[in-house]
Order: C-alpha cells, then structure tokens, then sequence
C-alpha cells in the first residue's frame, strides 16, 4: 500500500474560516447524521451511533404525535453506540440468480480501527426489518460520506484519501469479501461518491475531481477544479457537476472529464446540489441559493437568500425547495423565482442532508432531534428525541 497522504497545513489554513464560521472544530464525537426514508419506515442513525427506525405511515394523514418505534436503538442504550456518524444510513439487498435478500442498512462511522484499539469496525449492516447486526468489518480511516452501493458492491471513500470496495453476499449475515483493492486519491475524501453508469464520481480536499470504475476500481480520469470540494457531485445527462471552496461549480463531461463551464458563487459551495431534470439548485456558506439551468446560467434573476450558511443538501418537492441552514431554520422557496414561501425555526442546526416523502420532510438537527414537517400544510407534525 502506498504512504498515506497527510494533512496538508496549507489546506488547514484555506479550511479555517469555515472552522470560524460554522463552529466545525473537527470531526469527532459530536457529529451530526443523517435520516433516509424506505416506504412507511424512517431510518434515523444519531451522530452519536445508534440506529432508530420509525413508522411514519400515518404523517400522510396529519401524524398522530411522536411516531411509534418499529425498532432501535442499535445497538441497546446498555452497550457501545456505534461511534459518530456524518453520513445518512444507506438501505440495499444482495439480488443474483433471480434472488433478492433481506434489505440491510449500512452505516459507516468515525472510527479508525488501524489507530484506535479500542475499534473492532467502523462499518456496519443491521437488518431494516428487526434491527438485528448482521455484519461488522474495519475498513481502514475515519469514514465523514455515507456508504454508496452500486450493484452489489459497496463503496466507502474514507478521510485517509483511500475508496474501498466490498461485495455483498447473498447470506447477510456473511462478511463481504473484498471487490476490489483500494482505489488512494490524493488527498482527504469526505463526502459519498456518486455512482452513475458503472462510474464512482467523487471529489477531494486537495481540489480533484475523480471518476472511477466502480467494477475494478481503475481510473478513468482525473480533473483539478480551484478548491476543495466537500458535497457529492451531481451527475446529469452526462455531466457531472461540482461545487467547490473556491465559490465555484464546475460543469465536466462525465466520460472524459473535461469542463464544458463553471459558475462563480458569492461564497463557498459545500452542501450537494439537486436538480429537477432542467434546473439545478445549490445553496452556500453566504447564505444564498441559486437556480442555475444546465449549461449554468442563472435562472432566477438573483439568488434567494436565507437565514445563514447551508452544509445540507436540499430538498426538492413538487414546486417548491426546503433548504435548512446553520441558523436553525427550515426555508420554503419557489422554484419559480427563489420567493420564500415559509420559514419554520428548529432547535439547533442542521448539517445533515433532508429526506422527504410527498409533501414532508424529515430534518435532523445538530442536538439529534428529528423534525418532520408538512411543507404543504406548513405546520410540523412532530418531533423525535434520538436521545429518549
């Protein structure tokens, strides 16, 4: 295995205002997650490392107060949480020779079982139905992304600047055997790669922008944007686009890499943008969001502004875009023209992405309390302690 790359201290030096900004000291303990939704069922993982699933069959109907607990916490408040977790849980089955397994839920924490004794593994699969392990493996650095499944194989790009690759196997309970060998960048990855066509698409802190061959982990090209890039890229009709520490997007073909244009933000793009086929949006640290069409032009005569930085990617619903901020707030806008539509406070801050079903969302905040609201109604159905 190749030396690992260590921190550059020119990269401490260019990360240090979002540090003041954002009050990100480090990643550690106190880390923030994520929320993903599979049907009625709504999977938390706590930024401590525990593991809840929800039923949120009856919030189409207005909820019912506090929803009732299908399972969790994984694992029991009488043992170890799992570690901190950044990244959402990520839901899929082994499916070969006409057979499909019991859906498993994977979680990839903070741990580094190479540096720390005290880690057995850092990547976790717990049955979605009972809650029950399946599984536990090491995989070598402290994981920020959510894992990232592709066929049958498992992606987990790690803060050490390395891509691992595992194959699920039709038993669950079975420990992946190994895809293929690690795939090292040159510098910290901390975001999920996206897949898109047989291709792992991701971007570091040392400013690159990788396409990788998901089956064997081989390059397919590399291309140097002017920051570091933090979000999952997007990628769309062919193209991959990029948001960046330099205040920039960059749009590049996705086969082979080169840049077809860029946009010049007011401020830093560390959040994932979304899109609804035709527009694309993606919001700052300056607090602004912007509508940009494929070729990125603006589309709204001006950004929209919103209470403070955005770290989560946002939501789009059927005509509107739900953007939570560093601010404790949760922002309706128009996809139309960016006019706020709604404005609900929440407790503490949210850095973790937003999932939604309908016209709800369901919001994660920095303290682990889960908001689920109902953009339609714009009332909030209901609350969830990840602590109680």
């Amino acid at each position: 295995m190749k030396r690992r790359i260590q921190w550059i201290p020119i990269l401490v030096l260019l990360l240090l205002p979002l540090v003041a900004a954002c009050g990100l000291n480090r990643f550690g303990a106190d880390a923030w997650s994520g929320v993903t939704i599979e049907g009625d069922v709504l999977y938390v993982a706590s930024g401590e490392g525990r593991v809840i699933a929800l039923d949120i069959s009856d919030d189409a109907e207005g909820g019912r107060g506090n929803p009732a607990k299908i399972w969790g916490p994984h694992p029991p408040e009488n043992e170890d949480e799992l570690g901190p977790v950044y990244g959402a849980p990520v839901l899929g089955a082994f499916a070969g020779d006409g057979f499909t397994g019991t859906t498993s839920i994977f979680v990839a924490t903070y741990g580094d079982p190479e540096d720390d004794d005290d880690i057995d593994a850092n990547l976790f699969a717990i049955d979605s139905t009972t809650g029950t392990r399946n599984w536990a493996a090491p995989v070598p650095g402290p994981v920020v992304g959510s894992p990232t499944l592709i066929g049958n194989t498992l992606v987990v790009s790690t803060t050490d600047g390395f891509l691992y690759a595992l194959t699920l196997e039709a038993d669950e309970r079975a420990l992946p055997r190994t895809a293929w060998r690690e795939f090292e960048a040159d510098g910290k990855i901390w975001s999920a790669a996206t897949a898109s066509n047989g291709t792992l698409y991701f971007g570091t802190l040392e400013h690159t922008v990788y396409a990788v061959n998901a089956e064997d982990g081989e390059e397919r090209w590399s291309f140097k944007v002017g920051g570091a890039v933090v979000g999952s890229p997007l990628v769309l009709n062919g193209t991959v686009y990029v948001g960046a520490l330099d205040r920039k997007i960059y749009a590049l073909d996705a086969a082979t890499g080169e840049q077809k244009a860029e946009f010049s933000g007011d401020n830093w793009f560390w959040a994932g943008m979304v899109s609804d086929g035709s527009t694309i949006y993606a919001a700052t640290l300056g607090s602004n969001v912007y509508a940009l069409d494929l070729n990125l032009g603006m589309r709204w005569s001006s950004p929209a502004e919103v209470s403070g930085p955005v770290m989560a990617a946002p939501v789009i619903l059927s005509d509107t875009l739900i953007v939570a901020t560093d601010a404790k707030q949760v922002h309706q806008l128009s996809l139309v023209d960016g006019r706020e539509e709604w404005s609900f406070g929440v407790g503490e801050k949210v850095r973790a992405d937003i999932a939604s079903q309908g016209e709800r969302v369901y919001i994660i905040d920095v303290d682990g309390i889960v908001h689920a609201l109902d953009a339609e109604r714009r009332i909030e159905l209901w609350t969830y302690d990840t602590d109680q």
